[in-house]
């Protein structure tokens, strides 16, 4: 409905079509006139979106997130990637416009301040946004060369914790946090689908929870006992919308236990000081899914079991972890010797 500020009495208007948001002057202090402006606003957008098209670089970013991003354990990644993105480019350029020169200069622009890995996340979603917008509004859509657009990344490294430092980093961490990193040293799982657990995703009596991973996948997970005990002590929300979420914290101003994001908040300054407090260098939360999974394949030297318990869907991903096997051979082989084993035999 049309609506009035406190600065002016002639109406404005500002409605939604199709994931496109239209705001403006109705022109007119006469309610009756300012729907009418309204009416006709409404029925040319959604006559220019049935025909497809007409869609600038922020709208189709809102829109791909608010239709499949929201809810799931990637919204606030997605929603720093179209920050980014838009910070370097002008979102109200229609999409059927850009061309590969655009996103080269995006790319050099962004490439300055952050990791290669980092532009390629942002490159990868902004494809997503646009085939979302042809496939579902039938927006008119630029064949841009995106994949050659991306930066050779560095070969991952693999860093796993030690126990010593492992002991010092839960140590330094405030109190309320040491579950929530804990929780990722037993079971792997990526910080967003950490933040973003709820107790409905929790079936202890079944010894097992539901994982919302990258994509919008699932995976059923195992509870043992040591994560059984963890999500059992948990503290609970006693607010109304977050009594769902697995992990709190304390708001120290309202008192308030609220959900632990993913991204960047009060947790992620917590950390960063304990990994300094605890001298451990060199070190980011996604660690500790590496230190899981070398620990997992230490103990079991199964592979294709941890990458399973991953939710890695190629076990080729999985094998970045391969080394930990090998220097178990080499240990092996280390204590070998043709002479071993032979006692007094004689022929």
């Amino acid at each position: 409905m049309p609506f009035r500020t406190q600065k002016t009495k002639v109406y404005q208007y500002d409605i939604i079509v199709r994931g496109s948001r239209f705001r403006g002057s109705c022109g007119t202090e006469n309610f009756e006139e300012a729907k009418a402006v309204e009416a006709h606003v409404r029925s040319a957008a959604k006559s220019q979106r049935n025909k497809g098209g007409a869609y600038t670089l922020s709208e189709a970013l809102g829109t791909y997130h608010r239709d499949k991003i929201i809810g799931t354990p990637s919204e606030a990644t997605n929603k720093s990637q179209a920050r980014a993105i838009l910070k370097h480019m002008d979102g109200r350029q229609q999409i059927a416009s850009m061309t590969n020169a655009h996103v080269m200069a995006y790319v050099a622009k962004d490439r300055a301040t952050c990791t290669n890995a980092t532009v390629n996340r942002r490159l990868q979603m902004l494809g997503r946004a646009i085939r979302h917008m042809s496939k579902i509004y039938k927006a008119d859509a630029p064949d841009l060369e995106l994949k050659s657009a991306e930066t050779k990344e560095p070969k991952e490294r693999i860093r796993e914790l030690s126990q010593s430092e492992q002991a010092r980093l839960l140590q330094a961490l405030p109190l309320e946090y040491v579950p929530f990193v804990s929780f990722a040293l037993m079971t792997g799982a990526r910080i967003e689908t950490i933040a973003s657990l709820r107790w409905s995703d929790v079936h202890l009596d079944r010894d097992e929870m539901t994982f919302h991973l990258k994509g919008d996948d699932v995976m059923t997970f195992p509870v043992n006992s040591e994560i059984k005990a963890l999500l059992s002590a948990l503290p609970g929300s006693n607010v109304e919308e977050h009594k769902n979420r697995v992990f709190v914290r304390l708001d120290r101003q309202t008192l308030d236990r609220v959900p632990i994001v993913s991204s960047g908040g009060v947790f992620g300054t917590a950390w960063r000081l304990a990994l300094v407090e605890a001298s451990v260098a060199d070190f980011r939360f996604h660690d500790l899914r590496h230190t899981y999974a070398t620990r997992l394949l230490r103990m079991t030297n199964n592979l294709k079991l941890v990458s399973e318990m991953l939710g890695h869907k190629d076990i080729a991903t999985t094998m970045r972890y391969a080394h930990v096997m090998m220097d178990d051979k080499r240990a092996a082989m280390d204590q070998f010797s043709m002479f071993a084993g032979a006692g007094n035999q004689t022929t």
